[in-house]
């Protein structure tokens, strides 16, 4: 009897001992408790158990990735719908400001320097807190994939000083002294606006899918030449609205 028992059980095809799951998603890599197992929309033989599936981003250095628990029984199918979540950009003129993230539930967390990405979930919602020496904390809302910039103004005393010049010249001599101060603002914003769509070109590059430039050391540093260079020029068009608005504030 008992040998008749042990031949069935050999009899038995491995999957049968097996459950099948199923990854719904429009594309991507499927990964079991940590290994890769497949493709989506396809059946997988797993093992049966509490499994930890992942959907995982196919083709990029850096992939997105969505997680869920199955509970895998042997010979039942599970189906499991996955969405990989956004990948949100976040900047700050100027950059190398710190990014504070908080949560619904109050728990914060560091996401790094700016310029920074990080994943989104659909639906998700993402409060933002900007903070770097010598500026005002400045915040952000994120939902969904567009990216995000935080414009930080100097705090109150930090800005350079700015000569003024005496205001018993006449009012056409203040009002040409205005107009250059503003055309030299305007002018220093579109640089520095300039300089950011160039930067954020090239660092899109840097983290494409083209295998040539994806990871390329020098392509990260040209961006952050640029971003500091779009930080200078943003500067002085601060400076220039100061000045402005301080000449305002004195006639």
């Amino acid at each position: 009897m008992r040998v008749l028992l042990l031949l069935l059980v050999l009899a038995v095809p491995a999957s049968a001992q097996s459950g099948w799951l199923q990854v719904a998603a429009p594309a991507g890599e499927v990964w079991v408790d940590g290994a890769e197992q497949g493709e989506v929309n396809e059946w997988i033989a797993v093992e049966p158990g509490t499994r930890r599936v992942a959907l995982v981003e196919a083709g990029v250095w850096n992939p997105r990735r969505s997680e869920s628990e199955a509970r895998i029984v042997a010979g039942d199918s599970v189906r499991v719908d996955l969405v990989l979540p956004y990948r949100v950009r976040v900047e700050t003129m100027p950059i190398r400001a710190v990014i504070v993230r908080t949560f619904p539930d109050g728990r914060q967390e560091t996401l790094g320097t700016a310029p920074l990405t990080f994943d989104l979930a659909p639906g998700e919602r993402a409060d933002l807190r900007a903070t770097l020496t010598d500026y005002l904390p400045a915040t952000a809302e994120a939902e969904g994939p567009g990216p995000v910039t935080l414009l930080m103004t100097p705090a109150p005393g930090a800005q350079p000083d700015v000569a003024l010049l005496p205001t018993e010249r006449s009012t056409a001599s203040r009002t040409w002294v205005d107009v250059g101060i503003g055309a030299a603002a305007l002018a220093a914003g579109a640089v520095a606006v300039h300089f950011k769509f160039r930067a954020d070109a090239i660092d899109d590059r840097y983290r494409g899918t083209d295998p040539v430039d994806r990871g390329d050391e020098s392509l990260r540093q040209e961006a952050l030449r640029l971003d500091r260079l779009s930080a200078a020029a943003l500067m002085g068009m601060q400076v220039g609205v100061g000045a402005l608005a301080i000449r305002f504030v004195l006639r």
